[in-house]
């Protein structure tokens, strides 16, 4: 097993041009000799759950890979988002078709509701993700990371959705260096940050609905208040332009007002000057306001600063 953390951004499709652009410029003029671009690869994937979605209720992906006429059978557990972040349990496995092996999944500690198996016979492929992925070896101030650059869509019997994103993993190194990579990026051209997998966009697709991290309890700490507003912002955002809806600016910069009343001055008032900018781009008439919305790097880069700063006010003890 090996435990995946990493840094998922958002980056809309008009956007991924200039971000591989940069990628393969950085590279290029790195004094790393690890920094970079790997070969493109076209990556078909299958998941599979039962009609009532028992592994997804449970917190476990099952996918299948096709990439180069081999086939790799992955699970993945949902694991902890560390604001923002994803850090997740995940075992792989090479197979000779893209048939399922159960008998491998004797290796995997399953939750307690999974392990007699019945679920087995119910299995079905429930969505697919198809899509392009570029990959760069990167290596910033001691730490290593892979970054991707996937574009494809996920379809099921309920619709489809775009892949447009970018995603930094961590190899080696402190995890700090990939929110300080990514806000080098964030200069570049318009991202923000993402907490929905590939497979929670194929769950949604058949519930319609948007997942919300737990609110905490009255007594918790301002730091867990402050994770949770951060969050909220997150989600909101993402489903913005999932559902094309942008009425959902509103409930984003209510969550913003929530998060600033939470954190110090200074991100404070960063929080502030940017609903300042929210409300002018609402008053300006004879734009698509999603794009406007979109285009905007001070997003991106207020997400990434606060985000690093709550990892390392929830985390830094551990390191």
């Amino acid at each position: 097993m090996a435990t995946e953390l990493e840094l998922k951004l958002m980056v809309q499709s008009e956007y991924l041009k200039s971000a591989s652009e940069f990628l393969d410029e950085f590279c290029l003029l790195s004094k790393s000799e690890t920094a970079t671009r790997q070969a493109t690869l076209s990556l078909m994937n299958g998941y599979f759950d039962t009609e009532d979605a028992t592994l997804m209720q449970a917190g476990i992906a099952l996918r299948i890979r096709a990439v180069n006429q081999k086939f790799i059978q992955t699970v993945k557990t949902r694991g902890s988002n560390r604001v923002g972040m994803h850090a997740r349990g995940e075992w792989e496995w090479m197979i000779p078709n893209d048939q399922l092996d159960l008998s491998l999944l004797s290796e995997v500690p399953l939750p307690e509701s999974l392990t007699d198996m019945a679920w087995s016979r119910q299995l079905l492929e429930v969505f697919r993700t198809d899509f392009e992925r570029q990959v760069w070896l990167i290596e910033e101030n001691g730490t290593q990371m892979e970054v991707v650059c996937d574009a494809g869509k996920v379809t099921s019997p309920y619709g489809e959705d775009a892949i447009s994103e970018l995603e930094l993993e961590l190899k080696a190194g402190d995890e700090t260096g990939l929110y300080c990579f990514a806000l080098k990026l964030a200069k570049q051209f318009p991202l923000q940050v993402s907490t929905v997998s590939k497979a929670q966009k194929g769950v949604r697709l058949k519930q319609g609905a948007i997942e919300f991290p737990e609110k905490p309890n009255a007594a918790a700490s301002t730091l867990a208040l402050s994770a949770y507003w951060y969050e909220v912002w997150l989600v909101y955002w993402e489903a913005m332009f999932f559902m094309k809806d942008e009425i959902l600016i509103q409930p984003i910069r209510h969550s913003m007002a929530q998060l600033a009343r939470c954190l110090p001055t200074t991100f404070a008032q960063s929080l502030d000057r940017l609903d300042e900018i929210y409300q002018q781009t609402l008053q300006a008439e004879d734009q698509d306001l999603l794009s406007a919305l979109a285009a905007r790097k001070d997003t991106g880069i207020i997400m990434l600063e606060i985000g690093q700063w709550l990892n390392q006010a929830s985390y830094g003890d551990a390191h």
